[in-house]
This record gives C-alpha cells, structure tokens and sequence, in this order.
C-alpha cells in the first residue's frame, strides 16, 4: 500500500546566471523558499513526499555565451551528480522528501564535448535515482542554450543509455517504493504528446511537465496540454511552470506566464496558480498512488491505455520525419539556428510530397 502524500510545485523567480557558480547561489535560493513551502503544504496534513523545481530555474533563461562556442559550453555545463544536486540533496534529507528538478547544460561522459538538457531526481537518502535527456527540442533551444538532441546522437544514445533499449534510453522512469513511478517531461516536449505517452507506457503513474514559454500559456496550449497528457495517460500530472525573471537592473519580466498547476488522471485541474506572480509561488495538492492504480485496473473508458491496438498506430511513425543522428560526428557549432531553419523547412517540403500537408496555390 502507497499512503497519500502531498506534492509540492514550485514556481521560482529565475535568475539567469552571469558565472558558472551562479547555478549554485540560485539552488541555494531556491531551496530556502522550499523549505517555506513544504512547511506551508504539510499543514494540509499529509506529508510532503515530492517537490518539484521547474526546467531553467537553476541556471535561468539565458547564459553569458553563444551557441557552438566549445569553450564556453565546456565552461558552464555542469554535472549530475554535481555541486547544485549535491545541496538539493542534503535538502532532500533534511526535509525527506524526493526533489524533481532540471539543468540545461549537462555534460555527460559518454559523449564529450556534446551537452544536454537533463531532468534528475533526488531521494530522501540525497542519492541521485534518475537522469533524463530532453528527446524532443524546439527549432531554437539548440543554438540559444547549446544542447544536443539524444535524437542527434540516436545509434550511440539508444546503445549506451539503454544497451539497445529505446524505452530505457529515452523515457527512463523512476520507480520508487513509495511515492509511484515518476517521470519528467521537459518543456517543449509537452507540446507533442509522444513523450509523455512513453514514459506512461514504460509505467509512470506522475508525470512532471515543467515549464512553457509565452506566448503558447496565454493562448491556452499549457492548460489544454497538460490536461491531455493526464487524460490520454491516465496519469497525474504536475505542470510547474517557470516564475518571472529578475533582470540586471532589478526589474522583474515574465516570458512564461505562471498558471502552474496540477491535473487529476481525468484531466481535471485539481490546482493552479491564476498567472504570473512577482516572486516565488507554488502549488500543491494531495496524490493518492494506490487510487490512481486502482483506476488503471478499472475494466471502464477512463483507462484508456488497455485499448491501444499498437500495429495501426505504428505505421503512423513508419517513414521517417526529422534526420537522426545529425550530430553523431561532430558536435553542434555556431550557425545551428540556421541549419535547423533548412532541415526544418526541408521537413515541410517532405511532408507536402506525402500528402500530409497540401500545399498553397
């Protein structure tokens, strides 16, 4: 039996970083006001098992460097496990709880000199139990932050994170003992609704999906997103979205637009913040793990995943969209936005050739 516990979602005020080190003064700030919120959640009576920190709240919106600067790149990236888990982690410990939480420049051993936008997450002992790679990137996030697509790396990726395994390389899920399986999506990621329904399918019973940039919150794509996700998973799905920005000369903008919130396994809200705040905010609600199971075993239409008839969705995906293994040679260098604009178009012109899409007149 799985007790209900509750889940916390913070909504950071993000300061970008100037420094390396910066990364850490920031998870320092960070977990200060986590230890007012989970104090503040707790007294709703049930104890605080999860909290999760947004993509970009570390290490902010944007870093002193561009795109395909090796040297720079080499400079900034940081490590998992690394200095900022290290203290999420005594955290963890101190308040026992699990921490969720995101750095988009990561190195990893397994490919030097390529970095990439990870999701990790802490348990209560402050031991680092899961690891993900951003799978599906936006045309810009490459030449803006400096990472890599697994995708760019596909033969290699699949090989060694998952010894051949694309499930296990791709949507990894930590399945822990006492709070459910978990998995982390990564901002532009919930736009599409692939991955999320991967890592429901390797077992996750939460799905984390952090942050979206404007303007797709105020036109409504965050909320209707993050519900299809719950809905089409029957999964529950905690949507911290990223706080305002503190600028250098100490005004306060949003690119992001709030509205974090909590989505039930109907897709029905359970939690929100209204929108953008001028500080840190949070949200937090009560999960029941054993409820959820029990749904997923209910024989009814709300379980949604009993019904997939595989073979007819897979010929969907059977000839090739996006080019693999784009960077498997060599890494991403300056001019990237301006390759991923000609791939990107090429893409167009391709599905047009298939009659996916009609071309104008």
């Amino acid at each position: 039996m799985t007790e209900p516990y509750t889940v916390v979602a913070l909504s950071p005020l993000q300061i970008p970083i100037v420094e390396p080190e910066d990364a850490l003064k920031n998870t320092k700030r960070i977990i200060s006001f986590m230890k007012t919120a989970v104090g503040v959640a707790a007294t709703e009576g049930h104890p605080v098992k999860l909290v999760v920190i947004p993509e970009m709240a570390i290490q902010g919106m944007h870093m002193a460097f561009t795109a395909g600067n090796r040297e720079a790149e080499k400079k900034f990236a940081r490590t998992i496990p690394g200095p900022e888990t290290d203290e999420l982690g005594k955290a963890a410990r101190e308040l026992n709880t699990y921490i969720a939480g995101e750095l988009y420049l990561v190195a990893d051993d397994d490919f030097p000199d390529r970095y990439f936008n990870c999701a990790f997450m802490i348990d209560p002992n402050g031991d680092v139990i899961y690891r993900r790679a951003k799978a599906t990137s936006d045309g810009f996030e490459g030449g803006t932050l400096g990472t890599t697509n697994p995708h760019d790396l596909w033969d290699e990726w699949i090989q060694k994170k998952g010894d051949g395994n694309v499930m296990d390389a791709i949507y990894p899920v930590a399945k822990t003992p006492d709070i459910g399986n978990i998995g982390y999506v990564i901002c532009h990621e919930g736009a599409y609704p692939e991955i999320a329904r991967g890592l429901a399918m390797n077992g996750a019973e939460v799905i984390i999906r952090a942050t979206l940039i404007e303007p797709q919150t105020s036109q409504g794509m965050w909320e209707v997103q993050n519900k299809a996700h719950a809905l089409f998973n029957n999964a529950i799905v905690v949507a911290p979205n990223l706080g305002p920005e503190l600028g250098p000369d100490g005004v306060i903008n949003d690119l992001f637009g709030g509205r974090s919130m909590i989505v039930n396994q109907r897709g029905k809200i359970i939690t929100e913040t209204p929108g953008v705040t001028a500080g840190d905010t949070f949200v937090s609600t009560t999960i029941d793990i054993d409820a959820l199971r029990r749904d997923r075993q209910a024989n009814g239409v709300f379980n949604g995943l009993k019904d997939l008839r595989t073979e007819q969705y897979a010929a969907i995906y059977e000839k090739p969209i996006y080019p693999k293994n784009q960077y498997l040679d060599a890494p991403p260098g300056e001019g990237w936005l301006a390759r991923e604009r000609e791939t990107r178009a090429r893409n167009i012109k391709l599905l047009e050739e298939r009659g996916v899409f009609t071309p104008l007149d």
